[in-house]
């Protein structure tokens, strides 16, 4: 299965949710330009990559595998140690001491979380490019905002579905 056709067995109720979901990474990672997207869950210590947009990166990344929260940039944004837009990553001591910056590479990140009905953090909705993305702006973050926020709602039906 390629990553443009993930499954979502823990996040999404309806087939319509899933494909949504998707849609919705889809459209964004290319109105930005960036090359790889993801949406995460948290389960755990781990970043569950439940959907993923990557186009020939299919060896990189997939639905279902999984990193540890302290490898990526998810828990440092949360944590408040990384913004949640970075134009280049070399600005940034934290992300340049990840191996994931080098390893990928990544020059550039956008992400926000996901919140559950309740408030708490489902996982985030990512964003990244190779190269340094200096163009990136506020526009560009609001636009994850309002991705994430879709996303969102489509987990809360698939949570009170599931209660």
């Amino acid at each position: 299965m390629s990553p443009t056709s993930a499954t979502f067995p823990t996040i999404a109720a309806h087939p319509a949710d899933h494909a949504a979901i998707q849609a919705t990474l889809d459209t964004l990672r290319q109105t930005l330009g960036m090359e790889v997207a993801y949406l995460s869950e948290f389960v755990q210590d781990r970043a569950v990559f439940r959907a993923v947009s990557a186009p020939g990166l299919d060896a990189m990344i997939s639905p279902s595998q999984s990193m540890d929260l302290r490898e990526v940039y998810c828990k440092h944004i949360l944590d408040g140690g990384l913004p949640n837009l970075i134009t280049d990553t070399g600005d940034h001591a934290i992300a340049v001491d990840l191996p994931i910056t080098q390893m990928i590479p990544i020059g550039s990140h956008l992400s926000v979380p996901v919140h559950r009905a309740d408030g708490s953090v489902f996982g985030m909705f990512c964003f990244l490019s190779r190269h340094p993305r200096p163009d990136l702006g506020p526009d560009a973050l609001d636009m994850v905002w309002s991705g994430s926020a879709q996303v969102a709602m489509r987990i809360a039906a698939h949570e009170s579905d599931a209660a």
